[in-house]
């Protein structure tokens, strides 16, 4: 489907002009900026604030096919002043998504009688963030959400999403999973807060939405993991001393301490004071391997389980009594 920018577009073209776009403000932190753009065309203008410049230029460039639509100007659907937007819902359609806040100002001029101005606005907060918010503030049940329904054909799926919160529940569907989500809270959160005024009366949803955004920051560097990078410096010749290159002397000593301690379960211990991971699988044909995340990656196969780990074992006790050369040798043998 073409988005209004590009409807609007190709209307102005046939009418031998062109919109003209301008941003007029940018307000907020930089993180959470909103910007505003205003759209004059055929003596219309409109504004529109949303979070990136695009955004804040397809509002507006919707609102002023609305307002053209208004004036009995022929828009294409599903922009036009009845049409309903892409997703199911009246009016122009906003993206959901988290933190967001979209407001839309459209104001008449010239033509419009007695230039009176109406307000359109559309909402594209996060209510799904929005509901676990005011759950988790007044400790009420945790929010489920169920796919109930999954319909219609794969170029035009509609998905139906349930919400519930203790014996509450809700049903929304639009033509995406997140949608539905964001639909299914919404009405939910909007049926609590209309019954709960009294209680939820210091519930600030600009307050909830940014104690989610930093959650969610939270659980992203929580989960970021610190990628191992290769040693582009490394020579074939010492490719077994990698192991050690890369982990502390101490590590190594304790570890070699661990393997003399004996008692079972020797690699495990050892590679919980090195720092590594350690993965078993069986491969078709009864094949056992043991992976082991070092630096180089480490493999060990063979078709009793327990010779891999023997094999992995040999290796560490190798590798770990070998000492890396140091920089004045390598740079010796490399003259030479």
């Amino acid at each position: 489907m073409k988005t209004a920018v590009t409807v609007l577009q190709e209307m102005m073209v046939k009418m031998s002009q062109i919109p003209d776009y301008e941003c007029i403000s940018q307000s907020g932190p930089e993180h959470q900026a909103m910007f505003e753009y205003r759209c004059a065309a055929l003596g219309a203008m409109v504004t529109a604030q949303a979070r990136s410049k695009k955004e804040a230029k397809q509002e507006a460039a919707r609102l002023m096919l609305r307002a053209l639509a208004a004036r009995g100007h022929l828009v294409p659907a599903p922009y036009g002043l009845h049409d309903r937007a892409p997703d199911g819902t009246g009016g122009p359609a906003v993206e959901a998504g988290a933190g967001v806040g979209v407001g839309a100002r459209q104001t008449g001029q010239g033509g419009e009688a007695g230039g009176s101005s109406s307000s359109v606005s559309g909402g594209s907060r996060s209510y799904v963030a929005l509901l676990q918010e005011l759950g988790t503030e007044y400790r009420l049940p945790g929010v489920e959400y169920t796919l109930v329904g999954d319909t219609g054909p794969p170029h035009l799926r509609h998905f139906t999403v349930q919400a519930r919160v203790g014996h509450r529940t809700s049903e929304a569907t639009a033509t995406t999973k997140k949608a539905a989500r964001q639909k299914a809270a919404e009405q939910l959160y909007t049926y609590l807060r209309e019954n709960l005024a009294r209680l939820t009366a210091d519930f600030v949803e600009e307050e909830a939405l940014v104690r989610a955004h930093e959650k969610a920051m939270e659980r992203y560097l929580e989960s970021r993991e610190e990628t191992r990078r290769p040693d582009l410096g490394q020579t074939i010749a010492d490719y077994h001393l990698g192991l050690v290159t890369h982990i502390e002397a101490d590590k190594c000593s304790e570890s070699l301490r661990q393997l003399e301690l004996g008692g079972g379960e020797e690699l495990e211990r050892m590679l919980r004071v090195l720092g590594l991971n350690m993965q078993e699988s069986v491969l078709s044909g009864g094949v056992h391997v043991v992976r082991i995340d070092a630096q180089p990656p480490l493999a060990f196969a063979g078709n009793d389980p327990e010779l891999p780990r023997a094999a992995a074992l040999r290796y560490l006790r190798r590798a770990l009594a070998q000492k890396p050369p140091s920089s004045a040798s390598t740079t010796s043998s490399t003259t030479g």
